[in-house]
């Protein structure tokens, strides 16, 4: 292996460690600790929309580290005012995994908010967690029909990691084969494959 590549898969396994760090240091820099992390908490209920804007893109920035926060995110997904909204998404999706505990909020999302970006990023976070999301296997299915590509594309992305309990949107994946977008007809033949392959449907 030659030196290039030796430091190129040093740094990819660095990279998470440098971004906890860097959450870390955001944390107390920003007076937080414990204390801090519940107050931007409090402040997404405030009543000011600056304020709760403010709140979550400041639990956005906080990465991983704001998981304490994922249920109080999830009640911001039904915020009135949609940039609340839209940092409330991006910062459940920063959380990953732990999101999972309001996936039920973050799928209304994916199928009613009228911002796509909103929608995007519900999708890509429930990809996340896929192998948890099977009670959105419904609102995973009915996203496929989509006017924003990269809505369809990560939930037909997040329906074949599911596997066979997703087998009831074999159909609506299969119409996504003549989707004109070909990273989503890809996403789609390779969830057909896998839900396919564990449901005992592939010879």
């Amino acid at each position: 292996m030659s030196k290039a590549k030796l430091a190129i898969r040093i740094l990819d396994v660095l990279k998470p460690i440098a971004f906890l760090i860097l959450g870390i240091i955001f944390l107390f820099q920003s007076g937080c600790g414990r204390s801090g992390l519940a107050q931007l908490k409090q402040q997404l209920n405030d009543g000011d929309p600056d304020v709760r804007k403010s709140a979550a893109k400041g639990l956005e920035e906080l990465g991983a580290n704001a998981a304490p926060a994922v249920h109080e995110l999830g009640q911001s997904l039904n915020d009135a005012e949609p940039v609340v909204r839209y940092r409330s998404i991006k910062a459940l999706s920063k959380i990953g995994r732990p999101a999972s505990e309001v996936q039920e909020q973050i799928a209304e999302a994916l199928v009613s908010d009228s911002d796509q970006q909103i929608r995007y990023y519900a999708a890509k976070t429930i990809e996340q967690f896929a192998d948890e999301a099977v009670p959105v296997v419904g609102q995973l299915t009915k996203a496929l029909t989509d006017d924003f590509d990269q809505v369809r594309y990560y939930s037909a992305k997040a329906l074949g990691k599911i596997g066979a309990t997703a087998s009831p949107a074999l159909k609506d994946l299969e119409k996504l084969l003549r989707d004109p977008n070909e990273d989503v007809r890809k996403s789609a033949e390779s969830a057909i494959r896998r839900i396919e392959k564990k449901s005992g449907l592939q010879d």
